[in-house]
């Protein structure tokens, strides 16, 4: 980790920085024009394993806001193409998957990654770092075990995932098979990230709100304190997102990671006293805000920022991915508001 990209890390680790960090998620995305402009001419795959181009766009939204820290351009979904289950993106429908695990002899049949398959997403990390400010941090990211086999069984998104919960109760042994193999390849797939260059990693659960906590516990987050100790192993900060996780952070708080992201239906302060202090948490502005008008949003973010109050273990994000629909002043608004206001809980 490179030691001088101060505010991001020291946030992570819950020590005194002068305001609040932000980053947002899918900061690099549909919504920037610039990113509009490159994906008219590559497809996403191009954009994914092509280092100059996953350089580029991973940049632009720290060249317009600043940003504290960098996520680099890439998708939870390059796990299971390492295992040889290729998907494409259709437009209205999300990754679909040519030939999904749909049967038990399919599960059976998986190996674990092929870490060459990275190559190319390593070598796009060490062009980002080169060219990052060192005063920023560089975020790697990995799909949690479960969110990924969701897509791997069910083959595109789902209002329910109900395949994939039926064979946790039908055949437990090849739901573990997969989640082993998911697990392996993850974490592989992390050392090499932290090798190229990264200063932390987040793990995306964003489909974990279709378990029950009973189901989750048993069958989802002994894999993820296994990754998550992993990445601490790596002496990088690792971030913990569950998607609808906010009834379980008493369970989460054990998980061992540094921050805890959250989505927006849980108060930060509520938050803030589960965990005690003893772990930084991320969030959790509701993305639809930003399509209200620059007053109203600055509003609701001085409303995170007081809920969080004094202290420094605090990242500012939103509770889930920015859309493309969002306008780009309004991201301004909520850079500068950060920016103007959370000096004052310091």
């Amino acid at each position: 980790m490179n030691k001088q990209n101060k505010i991001f890390i020291e946030a992570c680790n819950g020590r005194k920085v002068p305001y609040t960090p932000l980053w947002i998620m899918r900061q690099a995305g549909r919504y920037l024009p610039e990113y509009r402009a490159i994906r008219k001419k590559y497809n996403f795959h191009e954009m994914m394993h092509t280092p100059d181009l996953m350089k580029e766009v991973t940049l632009q939204p720290i060249r317009r806001y600043d940003f504290d820290a960098a996520i680099m351009f890439s998708d939870i979904l390059v796990i299971p193409e390492s295992m040889g289950l290729n998907f494409q993106l259709i437009e209205k429908i999300g990754p679909v998957f040519k030939n999904p695990l749909n049967s038990n002899k399919k599960i059976n049949s998986i190996s674990y990654g092929d870490i060459s398959y990275f190559k190319h997403i390593f070598d796009g990390i060490k062009k980002i770092r080169r060219e990052l400010d060192n005063k920023k941090s560089l975020i790697g990211f990995t799909g949690a075990p479960w969110t990924i086999a969701c897509y791997m069984v069910e083959g595109r998104p789902s209002k329910d995932y109900r395949h994939i919960r039926a064979l946790i109760y039908n055949n437990p042994k090849a739901f573990h098979y997969l989640m082993e193999h998911l697990t392996e390849s993850i974490i592989e797939y992390i050392r090499g990230q932290v090798n190229a260059g990264v200063d932390a990693v987040q793990i995306f659960d964003t489909n974990a709100g279709f378990l029950s906590r009973e189901v989750f516990e048993s069958f989802s987050f002994p894999y993820l304190k296994r990754i998550i100790l992993a990445v601490n192993k790596l002496n990088v900060p690792s971030i913990l997102f569950v998607k609808g996780g906010g009834n379980w952070l008493d369970l989460l708080k054990t998980s061992g990671a540094n921050v805890l992201g959250l989505d927006w239906t849980i108060n930060l302060n509520d938050a803030k006293k589960v965990v005690k202090n003893k772990i930084s948490l991320q969030g959790n502005l509701d993305p639809s805000i930003l399509l209200s008008s620059n007053n109203i949003i600055r509003k609701e973010v001085c409303k995170i920022l007081k809920s969080y109050g004094n202290g420094y273990g605090h990242i500012f994000n939103l509770g889930h991915g920015i859309t493309p629909d969002i306008p780009i002043e309004a991201v301004q608004t909520v850079v500068n508001t950060v920016r103007e206001v959370s000096p004052n809980y310091k």
